[in-house]
Formats: structure tokens, sequence, C-alpha cells
């Protein structure tokens, strides 16, 4: 049983990651590539945290906060001062 539960935890980390690496390149200029570290972080309340960096440079890191059941990202930090924001979410 211990390895459906880890499939199933997977397949909500690589969602997770897709959506983040989607908000990324809709929203920030300069972003060519992003990398996810291995880790990651699921609350008790379904959220779930992912990180990385940008463009293969290992201090621009960027964490997110995704929430599964309304497929979107809730929260993020990007702890790099050039790349710049495209847009304003609303």
């Amino acid at each position: 049983m211990k390895y459906q539960h880890d499939q199933k935890e997977i397949a909500y980390v690589k969602e997770a990651q897709e959506h983040m690496e989607k908000f990324l390149y809709e929203n920030y200029k300069g972003v060519q590539d992003v990398s996810f570290s291995n880790d990651y972080y699921i609350s008790p309340m379904g959220g779930i945290t992912v990180e990385g960096y940008l463009n293969g440079d290992a201090q621009s890191k960027f964490q997110g906060l995704y929430d599964p059941p309304n497929k979107e990202i809730l929260s993020y930090t990007i702890y790099d001062d050039k790349t710049e924001k495209t847009k304003i979410n609303q």
C-alpha cells in the first residue's frame, strides 16, 4: 500500500511543478529554464510547496505553493532581483 501512496504523491508533486513552471514563464521576463529541486512539502491541508531555480543559476531560487483542488499557485517567492515581473495577477 505504501508504494501506491508514493506514486500518488509523486503525481501530485509533478502536477505542482508543471503549474509552477507555467506560472513562471507566463509572469516573468527572461525565464528560459526552470529547474526543480527534489525537495517538496505537502501540508496537512493539501497544499504542495515546490522549489527550484531559474535559468541554470542555483542562486536564482524560487518556491511556490500549489493548491491541487483549485489548480492554481496560491503564493510564491523569487529570490532574484534580476527576474522582472511581466504582469500583475488579478
